[in-house]
């Protein structure tokens, strides 16, 4: 509110301006298989337009496409395990049950969670 008061005072002087990796760019970067999986079934359109993804829809009745996109989940685990074994010396059951959150911890975030002993 605060703000498009001031936007009237000096026009166009805040710009909504991300320095975040847009999803589409984030799937094809961080998951190349599974990119490869979507685009097999309905083309590359959606690493331009990101709601042509909703096209994959259809295929989750198909067993084939069901079966491919576990065999894509289980080859992603395995690399994050065979990563973590080689960063950490930590042998990871590519089978669990995987709860991953890779983001910056903002210091009071850090501090709060230091508390709770969970850094």
């Amino acid at each position: 509110a605060e703000y498009m008061g001031f936007n009237k005072i000096y026009p166009g002087k805040f710009t909504n301006v991300t320095n975040g990796i847009t999803p589409r760019r984030w799937l094809n970067q961080a998951n190349p298989l599974l990119t490869a999986l979507l685009t097999k079934h309905i083309g590359s359109g959606f690493q331009k337009d990101l709601s042509l993804i909703r096209n994959i829809e259809p295929f989750a009745e198909q067993a084939s496409f069901r079966k491919a996109f576990r065999e894509v989940k289980k080859a992603n685990k395995q690399r994050l395990a065979d990563k973590i074994l080689q960063k950490t010396g930590i042998v990871i059951n590519p089978d669990a049950l995987f709860d991953v959150q890779i983001k910056r911890i903002h210091e009071y975030k850090r501090q709060l969670l230091n508390v709770l002993r969970t850094v």
